[in-house]
């Protein structure tokens, strides 16, 4: 059996299609269009453009869908939509489109599935940088420990201070750790974590970026870790850059070459707050918690 989930994103909408086989969630096709509907999100409300775009996106993406025979499709939405407060006619012309059922996920139930989505068990500590949101989740195995949702996100971060040079590097780091110190302190106060696991667009670019990609595919660096060092390295370089320098960067697709300081500044802040001094990168996250919530609910 088939079942396919949509997640609406702040920075993008994906698609995951997928089996079960022997326990295990099995990915038969990752599908993602780039619609950063954050950067709609003004005064408050969605632009009429940044909803129309992500519900074309959700159309076609469930069209992929039941072509790949899903018998069900699912489709969650986060910080973006949780923020708007004229989410409800997102949701609405979304599902008009998709056929399903939106469900507007909270923060912290984000910050679950996506744990879910990357732990291979074992004491583990999660980061989910997403485009309006942050997620961080402490866990041993199935058992959470604790989960918060930050309201720092890649495309959020650059649309309050965007970095042209290293100064504003700098500076996002300092905010983002301030956020984290006051915000996660029930998360900072546990016992130090030896393994975690980093997931989002930030993560894979990341990882695109250090091997060198091309051809920018998220399973190539998937069980791949980075230090400390190296992601302080890339934000200092790359906020260097101009934009269009930063495009030429191979691994780095070109719509991203704004907000990927962002993105570095927000895990550069996590690690030192966090101590971590390495993670593993992760092309899977929420919509594989998601969907291997669903499976576990069907079987």
């Amino acid at each position: 059996m088939r079942l396919a989930c949509i997640g609406i994103g702040s920075n993008a909408i994906r698609l995951l299609t997928a089996e079960w086989h022997e326990g295990k969630l099995v990915a038969v096709r990752r599908e993602r269009r780039g619609t950063r509907l954050f950067a709609g999100l003004v005064d408050g409300a969605l632009t009429e453009n940044s909803i129309q775009s992500s519900v074309d996106a959700v159309g076609e993406l469930a069209e992929l869908a039941r072509c790949d025979g899903a018998r069900e499709i699912f489709v969650f939405a986060t910080s973006a939509v949780r923020d708007a407060s004229n989410g409800h006619l997102f949701t609405a012309r979304a599902e008009a489109v998709s056929g399903a059922q939106v469900e507007i996920i909270t923060g912290e139930q984000e910050a679950v599935l996506s744990y879910y989505g990357v732990s291979e068990g074992g004491l583990c500590g999660m980061i989910d940088i997403g485009g309006g949101s942050t997620e961080f989740t402490l866990g041993e195995g199935e058992r959470i420990l604790g989960a918060v949702s930050l309201q720092m996100g890649a495309v959020r971060m650059n649309g309050q201070t965007p970095v042209l040079r290293i100064e504003d590097y700098e500076a996002t780091v300092e905010r983002c750790a301030r956020m984290i110190r006051r915000d996660a302190q029930a998360l900072l106060a546990c016992p130090r974590m030896d393994e975690w696991a980093g997931v989002g667009g930030t993560m894979t670019t990341l990882g695109a970026m250090q091997r060198r990609v091309p051809l920018f595919d998220p399973e190539s660096c998937e069980g791949m870790l980075v230090t400390f060092d190296e992601v302080a390295a890339w934000g200092a370089r790359i906020s260097r850059m101009t934009i269009a320098e930063r495009r030429g960067i191979v691994g780095l697709m070109p719509q991203r070459a704004d907000i990927i300081p962002s993105g570095i500044a927000i895990l550069e802040a996590a690690m030192r707050c966090f101590g971590i001094g390495k993670l593993r990168l992760s092309a899977h996250g929420n919509m594989d918690g998601y969907l291997k919530k669903k499976f576990k609910e069907t079987y």
